[in-house]
């Protein structure tokens, strides 16, 4: 076969394109397969020529938490955390008690995942605008390397109702919630192709030159974890926008949170003076936080919907999952601030929890109570 000749795709007709389905929502429109050139540009921005086999993995639920998702292995963990993030986000929406989410069914978690996914591709970088999905030529083919990235053909999606319809039908459903799948990988190529190359590239990145969505040993950048909360594969987490150098020799313009998103971010980078998380990123629409800690990514959140993510003065019951930790136990924090305990002076001595320092980013001098569970540190 040429080099440049695109393989062949056996994925959903071309033909579809034009009907509309008995439902009411129509197929997406297809494009031709990647080419070759294509190919390389796309993982430019990705950043390896070769995810990690880690990465091979869709989105599913194992048997730890009932709304928890399960990470198989370690280094696509921000991917599955923001969309852990938004599966909490939805059952926050639909569950009409901290109980029923706690102890959510089997139908509402597999609908509140399609949620997730759907707003994270559509409203949030699509600008509720547009989605497009990398469908593979089956949905076991391997896509964690260039030369394999010839197989994937754009279906491009015009509303949040079409893609959400067909996420929950196949192909799509096999394609992203296949646990032995490329879920994961076809996600993250699915929002690069939706933002656009270019756009992350010379728009979005501080750096186009180093900018990327995976960094060193496989794990997530920030870049990647922005895009996916706001759309914009921005390079910081601090509000709004900065500038370096001066009008003589020219200025830098460093791109952090452009507004209050819908899930928050915490990060022990912060606790080591080393970045500053603005208040839009730590002041969120919904009480759940996307938590960073050297270099894992975990989930906390409010499991009361009513709760105020942006008083940082009251205290607060949250719980906290990690995706790759096979969490079988429930574990409950409860934040008070301005209650230091005693035997601390700032209360980000590295005795402390990893944990606990990223509370206390938000929740000044705060006092944080296990509940009985083992205290990760």
């Amino acid at each position: 076969m040429d080099d440049d000749e695109p393989r062949r795709f056996m994925g959903p007709s071309k033909d579809l394109g034009a009907t509309v389905g008995g439902d009411g929502h129509p197929p997406p429109k297809l494009g031709d397969p990647l080419s070759a050139a294509d190919a390389e540009l796309l993982m430019t921005v990705v950043g390896p020529a070769q995810l990690p086999d880690a990465w091979k993995q869709g989105f599913f639920f194992a048997g730890y938490q009932p709304y928890g998702l399960q990470q198989v292995q370690g280094g696509s963990c921000g991917v599955i955390a923001v969309i852990q993030a938004y599966v909490i986000k939805s059952l926050l929406e639909h569950c009409p008690s901290a109980a029923a989410l706690l102890e959510v069914d089997e139908k509402l978690r597999q609908e509140a995942l399609i949620d997730a996914v759907a707003e994270v591709l559509f409203r949030n970088v699509g600008d509720n605008k547009k989605a497009v999905v990398m469908v593979p030529s089956s949905s076991g083919a391997m896509v964690l390397d260039v030369s394999q990235l010839r197989c994937l053909q754009p279906a491009q999606f015009t509303s949040y109702e079409q893609l959400r319809h067909h996420l929950g039908q196949r192909p799509y459903r096999d394609i992203f919630f296949n646990p032995s799948g490329c879920g994961v990988p076809i996600l993250l190529y699915s929002m690069v192709m939706t933002r656009g190359v270019q756009k992350c590239r010379d728009d979005d990145f501080d750096d186009p030159k180093t900018g990327a969505m995976i960094g060193g040993h496989g794990y997530c950048t920030q870049e990647l974890v922005n895009l996916m909360i706001f759309g914009k594969a921005y390079s910081n987490v601090f509000d709004g926008t900065k500038r370096l150098g001066s009008a003589k020799d020219g200025w830098c313009v460093l791109q952090g949170a452009p507004r209050r998103p819908s899930i928050g971010f915490l990060s022990l980078f912060e606790a080591f003076k080393c970045i500053e998380v603005g208040g839009r990123y730590k002041g969120p629409t919904s009480p759940i936080w996307v938590i960073c800690a050297e270099s894992h990514y975990t989930v906390l959140f409010s499991a009361d919907s009513a709760t105020d993510a942006q008083d940082p003065n009251k205290a607060i019951e949250l719980y906290y999952f990690d995706q790759l930790a096979r969490q079988s136990e429930r574990i409950r924090l409860t934040v008070v601030p301005k209650s230091l305990p005693g035997h601390l002076s700032t209360g980000f001595e590295e005795t402390e929890s990893m944990i606990d320092r990223c509370i206390r980013t938000k929740w000044k001098d705060a006092s944080v109570d296990w509940n009985g569970s083992e205290v990760i540190l």
